[in-house]
């Protein structure tokens, strides 16, 4: 069994090493990931390497399929976690951005089984020291991807990160765990002596980790995809771990009222739905007690009604209760004990305002401070506590009439969609709210004492010895996790400032926290510290705080520095040489600066000096670029963006009002572009990128783009710029689009095909159709006016042309003909607007019609219509149309009922019939025969060429007729009908085609013709021609003969004439035929061809004398008689028989032999005649 899976898996991994289709070789990787780690995983370590091969495969399919095999593998077995951590992180760094989720999303499971793995494992050697490095390393890594542009990939390591923040952390008797998280880990599960797992450390790191996610959530610049999922993490991370409730909780109520602005208006509305189900989630939490106030008046303000709160409301049991309570009396004692032991801790605060404002502070924060003995005092908090004082109906109303003269004159859609009244109004509950929603505003604003006072905390040292134990917690603030500039935070390092100022509500790292330091009157008056604030800041119980003095800090004056006590004026000159002399270095430092990594710097400077100087810095810069503008066309760009940066006002910050003035950008844009535009080579494509690029498109910049694609050799460049801006430009679209289809009229013919090329591709989608259709049927409409519009003929030629010609009719058609096939109702505007022109007009039409009419084909519903409803004057342009339709095919039954009905209601024209004779019947066309044939000597031609089919293939051709019966047709043909010169004229175009009537076809022809009475009058000119082409068929043709003698062909004048004139041609063939003409006839003949009487006396003495007894009398009569008088030139006389020798009706056969042997002995006595 086990070899057999072997020898399939080889079998599998080599047909999966094959360049075949991914899908396939993706399917075999599966299948092998099938049989090693589900059916056999024995294998594992045999075919490790070999599939691990594939890790570099050309296809990212093929990549994450590896990807998948490494996490079964690693969860199966993760001890191959040693082998396979290489192989991770080489796809970690893959150049696809799904290759990297996918690697992102396997290291969730891959990480807690490694840590499960090592948390249990005893033997640790190099390797797997190594391999815990390389998970670190990687593990930094996806936490940066934070800051990548990549919204998945942020989302993937979202979710790595809330993997972290809850494996790095301790699992309380409160924690919530998901029944399908199987392999759920906390430290918990590590030793405190692990060789490599230092539990402390881990523990600091998965703090870490989770203050980046509380940062990331409150970023004011987050898609709604990352903030929703990082929403749904650190809501998730507070169910499992409830030691991060606080901080959870104090996140969402900053994120309430500070949500990104870069979300729209229905992302808003979303954003609060999943706040509110996060919320209330987190209040179905029995941790979550302490939190209750905070968390339903968020729930109330985001909408929830008071049946969803109490819904989710926990069961509370009398022991949580108990411990909530002792929990609060304890925290109350200690801090009524530090404030009686240190009545003088905050000297320069007023004392009497102090406690009446502690007594409002200290029921603010009842809810939390009381119920929860860790609870941090933040930057929020103390700003709240300041304002709940001021917040009384005065100030309120205040408030709310300033506000009012920055609301918009209409109530905003997402206002109105999420705006939720205030139940409990005026309440203390609902003041303490409005005064946090306020605290954490300013707060991110850097106002309020709570911000002046971390501030302060930060920036202060006061020397402290090493014995100070101080009970006093850390200032935070919940938006200081947005101001990293303002407060920076190292959770690897000790804070150095003196007092660890953290985010979020986090716990002290420190083993001791330093003291806050009695206040100054510097400080004071600056007005960090209040009497409102000064209640909510903790007492400090410190060894040395009763001995420090409360005088203000004395600062040592220095006299200020001057910077024009030091300077001296500099002449112009000189200074413009100075300035130019360091504008030349920063130009030539561009080694220096991509070396030290500030090439980016160098950008910025040299363009926004560029912007700001006169002439001379920009004529430099423009050399420069040119000088190797394949490398620095990026200057380029940043220096145009950078001119329109300017321009706009986006950086007159001194003077916010000034005029929007673009005339430096336009000339920055267009010289630009025309130097692009002189270059002999435009394969880099740098003329369209700077054109697509472009954030303004002046007048004098589309001026160029024409010239440029008026450019015959770079008009196809220029066209697809075109397009490009049609696509991208949405403002200037009409504009662009209106240049383009100009150019589909344009005198050069290269120029006017990649107009129209592109015009037709835009036709296809839907919202250009129209407008380019009105375009083409505006300069279809100018062929019915006098003279030639002036939009078809360029400045020097405007006033020369005051007639239509040929050239400018074409102007006027490709556009329009070319979007016929993709829209065939066009074909009615054109035969309406065909009647009203003039006749060179319709010729250049008719000319012109080919291609769009075959690109229509021949069951086009619009043609058929047409051909139906025929206006009245477009009859040329209809057949054209079909003849163009059916010179190749075969007519449709559909188009051959449209022609038939036209012909026989409307239009009488036979020429109509023309293409579509091969879809007419027999009787039709034989009928028609006479008026067609009666047409011009070409017509005709084209008639029987689709006739015989000569320009169609033995395939498509069908004719209705068969060759031999058209030809008998046109000899049924009376004389009245039509003219016999031109039934000849007819029948000759017919004898012509010597592969259609070959010998067979015209034997039958004739066959049938002698048959007719009376016969038809051309039939003898008819013999004679075919005689004249096959001379083999003369014995054919005196059957025929034969036949007329006894159809008695004397009888019709013609044929009797062709009779005689076949005989003529025929002999001596035709000798024996005339002997068997009655006498009457036969004189006739000789008197008519006197030739044929001495072809025939030869004939006769050539035959034996019992053929000669065959001759009736009367025959040799009438040969007789002119015999006498035949004489030669010697004026000799011979006779045909001896005078003596009759050959009477009585004679005997005995007779006969007689006079055969006298005849014998005649000819023996007669000389020859010369």
């Amino acid at each position: 069994m086990t070899e057999n899976i072997q020898e399939t898996i080889v079998e599998l991994l080599n047909q999966a090493s094959l360049y075949g289709k991914d899908s396939q070789r993706v399917q075999h990787l599966r299948h092998v990931q099938e049989l090693i780690l589900r059916k056999d995983p024995s294998l594992l370590d045999n075919f490790l390497e070999e599939v691990l091969v594939f890790q570099t495969d050309r296809s990212a399919e093929v990549r994450k399929t590896i990807t998948s095999f490494i996490e079964e593998a690693c969860q199966h077995d993760p001890e191959v976690i040693v082998k396979v951590i290489d192989a991770l992180r080489f796809l970690l760094y893959d150049d696809n951005v799904l290759v990297q989720k996918k690697l992102i999303v396997a290291m969730v499971s891959i990480y807690k089984s490694t840590l499960k793995w090592l948390s249990r494992s005893r033997l640790i050697d190099e390797n797997v020291r190594s391999m815990w490095e390389s998970m670190i390393n990687m593990k930094n890594h996806i936490i940066s991807l934070l800051k990548s542009d990549n919204d998945g990939l942020r989302t993937a390591a979202i979710k790595f990160i809330e993997m972290l923040a809850l494996a790095l952390s301790k699992r309380t008797a409160d924690s919530i765990v998901p029944q399908s998280n199987d392999q759920d880990i906390s430290v918990n599960v590590i030793q405190d002596d692990h060789r490599i797992l230092k539990k402390a450390k881990l523990e600091l790191e998965g703090k870490d980790v989770m203050e980046k996610l509380l940062e990331f959530t409150l970023s004011q610049h987050l898609s709604s995809v990352n903030l929703i999922s990082a929403m749904g993490a650190i809501a998730n991370i507070a169910r499992q771990r409830p030691d991060y409730m606080s901080r959870v909780v104090q996140t969402f109520e900053a994120l309430q009222v500070n949500l990104p602005p870069t979300l729209v208006d229905s992302q808003v509305s979303s954003v609060r739905k999943i706040i509110k189900l996060k919320l209330l989630s987190l209040l179905k939490h029995p941790a979550s007690l302490a939190f209750h106030p905070q968390i339903t008046t968020l729930l109330t303000d985001l909408g929830a009604t008071q049946a969803e709160v109490l819904k989710h409301l926990p069961k509370v049991t009398s022991e949580s209760k108990r411990k909530l309570t002792s929990g609060g009396s304890e925290n109350i004692a200690k801090k009524s004990k530090l404030l009686l032991d240190e009545p003088n801790s905050y000297t320069s605060y007023d004392i009497d305002d102090s406690s009446n404002m502690s007594n409002k502070i200290s029921n603010t924060q009842s809810a939390t401070s009381t119920t929860n003995p860790n609870h941090q005092n933040t930057a929020i908090d103390i700003t709240a506590a300041d304002l709940i004082g001021k917040l009384n109906i005065t100030n309120v109303v205040d408030l709310v009439l300033v506000s009012m003269l920055t609301l918009p004159e209409r109530m905003p859609a997402s206002f109105q969609a999420t705006y939720t009244p205030i139940a409990a109004a005026g309440t203390p509950a609902q003041i303490q709210h409005l005064a946090r929603l306020l605290g954490a505003q300013l707060t991110a604003a850097g106002y309020g004492k709570g911000y002046e006072l971390m501030k302060s905390q930060q920036t202060t040292k006061p020397a402290q010895s090493d014995d100070d134990v101080s009970d006093v917690k850390p200032i935070t603030s919940i938006m200081g996790v947005g101001r990293d500039d303002a407060f920076p935070i190292d959770s690897d390092k000790p804070n150095m400032s003196g007092l660890p100022i953290s985010v979020i509500g986090s716990s002290n790292v420190s083993s001791s926290s330093t003291s806050v330091p009695s206040t100054s009157t510097s400080v004071s008056n600056e007005g960090v510290l209040s009497e409102a604030s000064s209640s909510a800041l903790p007492a400090t119980t410190t060894a040395n705080t009763s001995t420090m003095p409360s005088t203000t800090v004395q600062q040592k004056k220095f006299k200020p520095f001057k910077l024009a006590d030091a300077m001296k004026p500099i002449e112009y000159e000189e200074m413009q040489r100075m300035s130019t002399d360091a504008f030349y270095r920063i130009l030539h430092a561009e080694d220096v600066c991509d070396r030290a990594g500030v090439g980016h710097v160098r950008k910025k400077t040299m363009t926004s000096l560029v912007c700001l100087s006169e002439r001379s810095f920009r004529d430099i810069y423009e050399d420069y670029i040119f000088a190797d503008v394949r490398k620095r066309h990026d200057l380029a760009f940043s220096w145009l963006y950078q001119e329109y940066a300017y321009a706009s006002g986006y950086l007159s910050v001194l003077e916010p009002n000034k005029k929007k003035d673009f005339s430096k950008y336009d000339d920055t844009l267009c010289r630009l572009l025309e130097y692009l535009q002189e270059k002999p080579d435009q394969r880099d494509g740098l003329f369209s990128r700077l054109l697509i690029s472009a954030p303004l498109i002046t007048d004098n910049a589309l001026r160029v783009l024409k010239r440029y694609c008026q450019d015959e050799t770079r008009s196809y460049i220029g066209m697809n710029t075109l397009r490009d801006l049609i696509f991208r430009r949405m403002t200037m679209r009409d504009k662009f689009l209106e240049i383009l289809l100009d150019f589909t009229h344009n005198d050069i013919v290269a120029v006017r095909n990649n107009a129209i090329r592109i015009s037709k591709s835009l036709h296809e989608k839907e919202e250009f159709k129209q407008a380019i259709e009105r375009h083409a049927l505006k300069f279809l409409k100018h062929l019915t006016s006098a003279r030639p519009p002036e939009a078809l003929f360029s400045d020097e030629k405007k006033n020369s042309n005051d007639a239509w010609t040929e050239d400018s009719i074409r102007l006027c058609l490709p556009l329009y003909l070319g979007l016929m096939p993709s829209n065939h109702n066009l074909i009615q505007p054109l035969a309406t607007i065909y009647t009203g022109v003039n006749g060179d007009i319709k010729r250049v039409i008719l000319r012109v019609l080919e291609t769009p009419v075959r690109g229509m084909g021949m069951n086009s519903p619009e043609i058929l219509k047409l051909v139906e409803n025929c206006p009245k004057g477009a009859e040329t342009l209809i057949t054209r149309i079909i003849h163009i339709l059916t010179e190749q095919t075969p007519p449709s039954r559909e188009l051959v009922e449209k022609v038939r009905d036209l012909y026989h209601k409307r239009v009488s024209d036979v020429r109509f019939l023309i293409p579509v004779l091969n879809g007419l019947e027999k009787k039709e066309i034989i009928n028609a025969l006479p008026k067609l044939i009666k047409l011009s000597s070409m017509v005709v031609k084209e008639v029987f060429n689709r006739l015989l089919g000569l320009n169609a293939s033995a395939e498509t051709y069908a004719s209705p007729i068969l060759p031999s019966e058209l030809l008998i047709a046109l000899h049924q043909i009376s004389p009245e009908d039509c003219e016999l010169k031109i039934i000849m004229t007819a029948t000759s175009l017919c004898f012509n085609e010597r592969t259609i009537y070959t010998h067979d076809v015209l034997a039958v022809v004739i066959q049938q013709l002698v048959e007719i009475s009376p016969i038809p009058v051309l039939f003898m000119r008819t013999v004679l021609q075919a005689l004249s082409l096959y001379p083999k068929m003369v014995g054919f043709v005196m059957n025929i003969l034969q036949r007329l003698i006894t159809k008695q062909a004397w009888k019709q004048a013609r044929i009797w004439e062709g009779f005689i004139k076949c005989c003529q041609k025929t002999r001596p063939h035709s000798f024996p035929l005339l002997l068997q003409l009655p006498p009457p006839q036969l004189k006739h003949v000789f008197k008519i061809a006197s030739d044929l009487r001495d072809g025939l006396i030869r004939h006769i003495r050539s035959l034996s004398i019992a053929q000669r007894s065959s001759i009736p009398s009367s025959i040799m009569s009438v040969i007789e008689d002119n015999s006498e008088n035949n004489t030669i030139a010697s004026g000799t006389t011979i006779s045909i028989q001896p005078p003596d020798i009759r050959i009477q009706p009585t004679t005997t056969v005995n007779d006969i032999a007689t006079i055969q042997q006298q005849q014998q002995q005649q000819q023996q006595n007669v000389e020859p005649v010369h």
